[in-house]
């Protein structure tokens, strides 16, 4: 068992580590190859959001960040693989994704809004809960979280969907077609060539099929899911980033406050 201070600064290295990954993933940080023969520049980015027409999506894409920030709450399970913060991750973990996940990396949690911002998020190895201007951090799933002032900004946030969709561009997706998305009526939109192109030039994973899908709900203009994905050729991936939000504006969504916290 760590103690308070060891188990805090361990804590905040994963946090450091799982906040570059979603930063990476979404165009904020670096890539580096997955366990593959494809090549990825680690100094490439993705295209982040813009308010251009978006085929005949039009506004409706553009505005889909600003509903998901009107929703009062939601669940979600997020997956992200081909960055080096995902094997840094591992490492501090130590629990590393088998070689077959092609270094997947899962994220779910909960995210309230409304009346006061809150979020419960769990990944390999970390849980942090962000409530009452606190973020507790759990290293290792033990039960037993540090606590540490967070006031307006939580540990939290860079890898919850809010923050992901905010980094994607919008542009060149047309609407393909509606159909239930979790259940939610939506309209499906997918990036066209030339959005695919830009995903592939961008980021430079070479010699990767890319595919890019995005399904807004029918009735509030939100994403209910999204879903970015590199495969190479011999079938690994080495870039993904997905959401699944379901479980919307639920009044049984709840954030607490752990009751282990040490030295409490």
């Amino acid at each position: 068992m760590f103690g308070v201070a060891q188990r805090q600064g361990r804590g905040l290295l994963i946090l450091t580590a799982v906040a570059a990954l979603a930063l990476s993933a979404c165009g904020g940080g670096s890539q580096t190859p997955a366990p593959s023969a494809t090549d990825v520049n680690p100094s490439a980015s993705l295209p982040i959001a813009t308010s251009s027409p978006i085929g005949n999506g039009g506004p409706i894409l553009a505005g889909a960040a600003d509903a998901l920030a009107s929703l009062t709450s939601y669940k979600f399970r997020m997956t992200q693989a081909g960055t080096e913060s995902v094997n840094t991750l591992a490492d501090l973990t130590r629990n590393a994704p088998s070689p077959s996940a092609n270094g997947l990396v899962a994220f779910t949690g909960t995210v309230i809004t409304k009346p006061n911002r809150a979020a419960d998020v769990t990944t390999a190895g970390l849980h942090v809960i962000y409530v009452d201007s606190f973020d507790y951090m759990d290293v290792g799933n033990t039960g037993a979280f540090g606590q540490i002032q967070a006031d307006s900004t939580s540990q939290s946030d860079p890898f919850t969907p809010a923050h992901v969709f905010s980094n994607i561009r919008m542009s060149g997706y047309s609407n393909v077609g509606s159909e239930p998305k979790n259940g939610v009526p939506s309209d499906h939109y997918q990036a066209g060539a030339s959005a695919l192109a830009e995903l592939g030039s961008v980021s430079e994973v070479k010699g990767a099929t890319w595919s890019a899908d995005i399904w807004i709900a029918k009735d509030g203009g939100y994403p209910v899911s999204i879903a970015l994905i590199a495969t190479a050729k011999d079938g690994t991936i080495p870039y993904e980033t997905t959401f699944d939000l379901t479980n919307i504006n639920d009044a049984a969504n709840k954030v607490t406050a752990p009751e282990h916290v040490v030295g409490a």
